[in-house]
């Protein structure tokens, strides 16, 4: 029973908390351009089915929480539905239209404040990033550790990864490697990466200076380089344990912390394309695309760690998961932000793309027909990639089902 509650309290709570905060973050871009630009707004929702909570604001906004925490949206007055396919009614008589933008019903607006509106959800998933990344480096400071040089000590081990099957312990230190010396973190790391599938047999001491050897096998996964190309590397699913006294922390100032921010976010922006740009390329396989059991399990990985490396007190504690949580959602908000701009309808890049279509037809929108069918080829995409990423996540937490 104590192990359940653990489990809920380490992976479930800061999953819904760090994703929804995501999707609160990108609604309310959404929201908050709509209302500037004088949209009549129905509802703001975060998550979805049976309402938990809610209410009515004095401009007649439903405010409320849905029971499946895995995604949200912004209805507007005049929307057929939650993801903004279209229109109840389509106005075609200019007196009717000019009467419909005045009562501030969506689609009836000029191109631009559309567009705006669609865009501004993304746009400030990425302003939020740059944020949190920032908050994260001012509260942190710079972490200019040489990693690579640390002691091979194991800070932690990861569940249903051969390091946990084969007994490794967190503390223990990695002396030796088939007979070779391992005086340093990055020699393991070259060690283990250049052995997928084969046998290694470590020498480990303890804490206490008693020493054993154990055979592992590392397990044969997909990286991506720096290039945005992959390779097949072994990983044995242990992290780097640093002492607080080996750590070299160097204070950042608050417009150094915004730039560190900027560059956090900028880097994972480029490293996301250029691995997408991979796929539909052939040169990267999709592997690494993550569903939601994906983002459950680093959410539980991400506390964990912070939770092992934070002091024996409570509030040491405390602010080491919200530091290691705000970080955690900064990456997340990032991937969402990406993943809506994907040129796909019933997602933002995809009514973005109608709008683009709509300009060049000289202010003429797509024919309903075709954005019915448009938008039902889109809801077929995004089923077929949610099935997709579930299945990489159960491949990866349980690799017997493959």
């Amino acid at each position: 029973m104590l192990d359940v509650v653990g489990n809920i309290l380490t992976y479930v709570v800061p999953f819904v908390v760090v994703l929804s905060v995501v999707v609160f973050v990108h609604e309310f871009g959404h929201f908050q351009v709509a209302r500037w630009r004088g949209v009549a707004i129905d509802t703001f929702s975060i998550g979805f089915g049976r309402t938990l909570f809610g209410w009515r604001d004095k401009q007649g906004v439903h405010w409320k929480i849905g029971a499946l925490p895995l995604g949200g949206y912004v209805k507007f007055a005049d929307d057929a539905d939650a993801m903004s396919t279209g229109p109840r009614e389509r106005i075609v008589d200019p007196v009717e239209l000019a009467a419909a933008r005045r009562q501030g019903l969506f689609h009836a607006q000029p191109l631009s404040t559309r567009a705006m509106v669609v865009a501004a959800g993304p746009l400030t998933n990425f302003v939020f990033a740059v944020f949190a990344f920032a908050a994260v480096a001012f509260a942190v400071g710079r972490d200019v550790t040489d990693y690579a040089a640390a002691t091979p000590r194991i800070g932690a081990v990861v569940a249903r990864m051969p390091a946990a099957a084969a007994g490794l312990r967190p503390g223990e230190i990695v002396r030796s490697v088939d007979g070779v010396t391992i005086v340093a973190w990055g020699a393991l790391q070259e060690q283990v990466a250049a052995s997928p599938g084969r046998t290694l047999n470590l020498t480990l001491e303890n804490e206490q200076g008693g020493v054993r050897t154990i055979a592992v096998t590392p397990r044969a996964m997909d990286r991506v380089t720096a290039e945005g190309g992959t390779e097949r590397v072994g990983a044995l699913g242990v992290q780097l344990g640093v002492l607080k006294a080996e750590r070299v922390i160097e204070p950042v100032g608050i417009i150094e912390a915004l730039g560190a921010g900027a560059g956090d976010t900028w880097r994972i922006i480029a490293r996301t394309g250029a691995y997408l740009g991979g796929i539909f390329s052939g040169h990267n396989s999709g592997r690494d695309i993550a569903g939601p059991l994906g983002i459950l399990n680093a959410s539980g990985q991400v506390t964990t760690i912070a939770l092992d490396g934070a002091g024996p007190g409570l509030g040491d504690r405390i602010a080491g998961v919200t530091l290691a949580l705000l970080g955690w959602a900064a990456m997340l908000s990032v991937a969402v932000g990406i993943a809506n701009l994907l040129p796909i309808p019933i997602l933002d890049g995809g009514h973005l793309l109608f709008y683009a279509i709509e300009a060049l037809r000289g202010g003429r929108p797509l024919p309903p027909v075709a954005q019915d069918w448009a938008f039902r080829a889109g809801l077929a995409i995004m089923a077929s990639l949610f099935l997709f990423a579930t299945w990489n996540d159960i491949a990866r937490l349980f690799p017997g089902a493959q």
